[in-house]
């Protein structure tokens, strides 16, 4: 048999300080820093691994990475913080 060792104690199931679920506009700036600093770490790492030689060649990759995948997550990201607010409001009036 086990025995239970949380028996007269209460256990807090949520933790965090914003049970709500909303971002606030810090928390999609630390995200888009930390997607950032991931891509700059990905492009150190293609850049040494493929010989650490600057050629036509790479500089479309990191074009294309910090373009594509880094505006374009920055784009997404504005625009999920724009629709979170529209749609708070909407709720709020109901």
């Amino acid at each position: 048999m086990s025995k239970n060792k949380n028996n007269g104690q209460k256990q807090d199931v949520d933790a965090s300080p914003d049970a709500s679920g909303d971002f606030t506009f810090k928390d999609y700036v630390y995200l888009n820093l930390m997607f950032w600093g991931f891509l700059l770490v990905v492009g150190v790492v293609v850049f040494f691994t493929t010989g650490a030689k600057w050629d036509p060649v790479m500089g479309n990759v990191f074009t294309f990475l910090f373009l594509v995948f880094g505006l374009g997550f920055t784009g997404v990201s504005i625009f999920d913080a724009i629709y979170d607010r529209a749609a708070k409001g909407k709720t709020d009036e109901n």
